[in-house]
């Protein structure tokens, strides 16, 4: 199974519409072999034929004018008699408003009894699906007006889907066009460069992490002036983002390093600000050492972080009421500042690393530095999109004085 896509940082209505219709076909084709979707399935060390050998999903866009982006969803089945099937559904993003339409919207509902009489002369078209059969309407509409009408009724066993398509004339098509389908015409007429939300511009990037197999790299104790930059570079190079848990006052004694973290658009932590063991603190000293690292990481950074590591992964009852912040462990640790080898810790990593997964090390250490390139390349080369904790977690919220040491499963 093949499966592509394009997401629109800034339209997250979108995302969200293509995200529901990736998992519903994915989890429909791992059912058929007995299984349940889960991004492992997508990993390279597994077998290509996992999830439904002979199906290619793509979603894609296939015009963009002015305030209005349209996508094309197909899915593409080969069967085992060897017959193919394609099925594809249409939408139309509005980037002023960010709702999205289904291609029936663009329609008048007194429109729709002529749009199956027109189906209904052509080869294919069967009025009676068949139980628990839906048919919905595709409904393409070009910059001229004309409307392609297509109705697909996905077939069972080795019965192939069949379909049927029309095509309605731009003079005939417009008395069928509602007030929003009107609204598309004008838009995909112009011809005008997308106007695409300012969110688009931000340094941020959809991703889906029940469907794609995620990990959050994450670095702990600094910003060091020797080491962090040139991480920072492996991770300009890599096109990674990653998470820094810094010290308050490593921040505090190097705010151009943090910022540089900051402005490479990498998400930052609170770990404290002196690096105690917090559950030998009083709630007020662990406030203290909170509160101090937040002012001294804004301070250099601008943001205060939203998020918190307590050193030593170390948490009590009394930590957690105090901190005031979400608690973000670990589920995998390198131990790089144990054996200070890339030899030892990478592979640690790479053998205990599964999707969802938090990694933990230290851009203090040379050492540590040292083995990013080869881990990352080995992540990346087994399917692995590296993202921050905010990206790994999007979709669930974060509560405060609750820990988390992984991406929670779907189901």
């Amino acid at each position: 199974m093949k499966a592509s896509w394009t997401y629109i940082d800034g339209m997250p209505g979108l995302n969200a519409q293509l995200d529901s219709w990736l998992l519903g076909a994915l989890d429909t084709k791992a059912a058929a072999s007995g299984e349940r979707y889960r991004p492992a399935m997508a990993l390279n060390t597994r077998p290509a034929t996992a999830i439904g050998p002979g199906t290619t999903l793509t979603a894609e866009p296939v015009a963009a004018s002015g305030r209005v982006i349209v996508y094309r969803e197909t899915e593409n089945n080969t069967l085992p008699n060897g017959t193919s099937s394609v099925t594809s559904q249409t939408v139309y993003a509005d980037t002023n408003t960010g709702q999205v339409h289904r291609a029936a919207d663009l329609l008048r509902p007194e429109a729709l009894p002529r749009i199956h009489t027109l189906l209904s002369n052509t080869a294919g078209y069967n009025p009676k699906p068949l139980p628990n059969e839906a048919a919905p309407l595709d409904i393409v509409l070009d910059d001229q007006g004309a409307l392609r009408i297509t109705t697909a009724q996905t077939g069972t066993g080795n019965r192939p889907a069949r379909t049927a398509t029309a095509t309605i004339p731009a003079q005939e098509a417009e008395s069928a066009l509602g007030e929003f389908g009107r609204n598309v015409l004008s838009q995909l007429r112009s011809h005008a460069p997308v106007e695409l939300p300012p969110a688009a511009t931000q340094a941020f990037r959809h991703v889906n992490c029940d469907i794609v197999p995620c990990a959050a790299l994450t670095y702990d104790d600094g910003p060091d002036p020797r080491s962090t930059p040139r991480l920072l570079a492996i991770l300009r190079e890599k096109k990674v983002s990653a998470t820094f848990f810094m010290l308050g006052i490593k921040a505090a004694a190097n705010p151009a390093i943090a910022r540089q973290v900051s402005n490479a658009g990498h998400a930052i932590g609170n770990h404290t600000y002196s690096h105690p063991n917090l559950t030998m603190l009083s709630a007020a000293g662990i406030m203290n050492e909170i509160g101090r690292a937040q002012a001294s990481i804004q301070a250099a950074t601008g943001p205060a972080p939203t998020f918190m590591r307590p050193p030593y992964g170390a948490t009590n009852a009394t930590v957690r009421q105090a901190v005031g912040l979400p608690l973000i462990n670990w589920s995998v640790d390198s131990l790089d500042w144990q054996s200070r080898d890339p030899n030892v810790f990478v592979p640690k990593v790479l053998q205990e690393i599964t999707p969802g997964a938090i990694v933990i090390m230290h851009d203090i250490h040379a050492t540590t530095i040292a083995g990013q390139t080869w881990l990352i390349t080995a992540l990346q080369s087994q399917g692995y999109h590296l993202v921050n904790v905010p990206e790994l977690f999007e979709g669930t919220p974060l509560v405060t004085g609750q820990t988390y040491r992984s991406r929670p499963q779907r189901w």
